[in-house]
């Protein structure tokens, strides 16, 4: 008898223990993320970094993933460098200190971070590949394993023009646009007689050699050709495309088109919203500053001009230029794929795009959808956004990227030719084998 209670009395011991633990599981323990988020060109605003945190847009989205979510907890840490952070993010995956989720650029950018991140691949359900764009962005090119989520910003390049200068000029961009090198050369040279700087970017960085200067490369080059230089089967100083583009880009600068200061120039953006400048190779996100500053029916957009021999025409360098990446460590990884999830859907896209007008990344958001007017700029960058050719900085293998980026500056200011800079990339090949 007494070896019957005492079985029963610790029977009950144990089930009063078990919900017990139930209840402070219920009460106290939550689940918790850890999310990256690049501080400039993401979900964050420059305006916004005016406001108390807790009401960026980032914040409000984040609670309302942890309102539908009882018992998760999602923290914010804010990338100052959006450049940097992938090799921040290697070393803290080596270190075991990696966010569960990180807003990386996408491309070579994330392929190079292929082993710590986590293979989505068998998790993306084939509405979210149907209705999400930019997909060849996050899947690597070696395995074919997808990396992450394309964020919503869907990124289209073009020339900002003031249309008050180029009326002025008797052109017309709107209706007879130059549609080649050619015609662009002799648009640029009557802006320039006429008294105005036809075009202006700080290239310290090669922001158009990046934007346009890299469509014109992949036009004649096309993307075979650039990957098989990268991996060295071809060479760089071989490739026509990449000398007739850099040749021309060049050019823009001998000729006095570009900005005379260009090199050390940091304001260019500000000068032609102060009227002072006819052009500028830009992406989607500067549109609305631009309206504010001139008027939106001074601002206009122009796709790039063809060099003679494109094998691809009519299109522009675009696509989602970040994404969402989910490390190998993640305690959570079904947890941390819903929040990407959450973040891309159509209902809190919509959202974000309420707080920054860009081009949705979800095909089945429209112009109408976001309020754009027929006809206005936003409008037209939607438009253009299904002319895009991925970015092909971002697609260059990282042995060759930091020479893309740090010698083309050198080519513009002519102190080192383009086949010089070929040779280099080509050399970055071979040291890395």
């Amino acid at each position: 008898m007494k070896k019957v209670v005492s079985i029963l009395l610790a029977s009950v011991m144990l089930l009063s223990l078990c919900l017990a633990c139930t209840g402070c599981g219920k009460g106290g323990d939550k689940q918790k993320l850890t999310i990256w988020i690049n501080g400039a060109d993401s979900y964050i605003a420059p305006a916004e970094n005016e406001l108390p945190q807790d009401q960026w847009y980032i914040s409000q989205a984040i609670k309302r993933f942890e309102e539908a979510n009882p018992g998760v907890e999602v923290e914010l840490i804010v990338q100052a460098d959006g450049e940097t952070a992938h090799q921040t993010f290697k070393a803290d995956s080596l270190a075991q200190t990696a966010p569960d989720i990180a807003n990386l650029w996408t491309g070579q950018n994330i392929y190079a971070l292929e082993d710590v991140l986590l293979d989505i691949t068998s998790m993306v359900p084939q509405s979210d590949k149907d209705n999400i764009s930019g997909w060849d962005a996050v899947t690597s090119p070696k395995t074919g394993a997808i990396l992450g989520y394309p964020t919503a910003d869907n990124q289209v390049c073009y020339f900002l023009f003031n249309r008050q200068i180029i009326n002025d000029c008797g052109l017309d961009f709107d209706n007879n646009p130059p549609k080649t090198t050619e015609e662009f050369d002799a648009a640029m040279q009557i802006i320039k007689d006429k008294g105005y700087q036809p075009l202006a970017q700080d290239e310290g960085f090669p922001w158009f050699g990046c934007y346009i200067g890299a469509y014109w490369w992949v036009s004649c080059s096309t993307y075979p050709t650039i990957i098989s230089d990268c991996e060295g089967t071809t060479k760089f100083v071989d490739d026509e495309g990449l000398k007739k583009a850099y040749s021309y880009y060049k050019s823009t600068f001998d000729n006095g088109y570009l900005n005379a200061d260009a090199l050390t120039c940091a304001d260019s953006f500000n000068k032609f919203c102060q009227g002072k400048v006819a052009m500028m190779p830009q992406e989607s996100s500067v549109v609305q500053d631009a309206e504010a500053a001139l008027g939106a029916e001074n601002v206009g957009l122009l796709m790039p001009p063809d060099l003679p021999g494109s094998v691809i025409t009519g299109k522009t360098i675009g696509g989602p230029g970040q994404c969402f990446v989910i490390s190998k460590q993640t305690k959570n990884p079904e947890l941390a794929l819903k929040f990407v999830q959450f973040m891309d859907s159509k209902d809190e896209m919509l959202n974000f795009l309420k707080v920054q007008p860009k081009v949705p990344t979800r095909k089945d958001i429209t112009a109408a959808d976001l309020g754009y007017a027929a006809g206005s700029n936003q409008a037209k960058l939607v438009e253009m956004s299904a002319n895009t050719i991925y970015w092909v900085d971002n697609s260059l293998y990282p042995s060759v990227s930091g020479d893309f980026y740090a010698l083309l500056p050198s080519v513009l200011a002519g102190k080192m030719t383009v086949e010089e800079f070929a040779a280099q990339l080509d050399t970055d090949v071979a040291n890395a084998k």
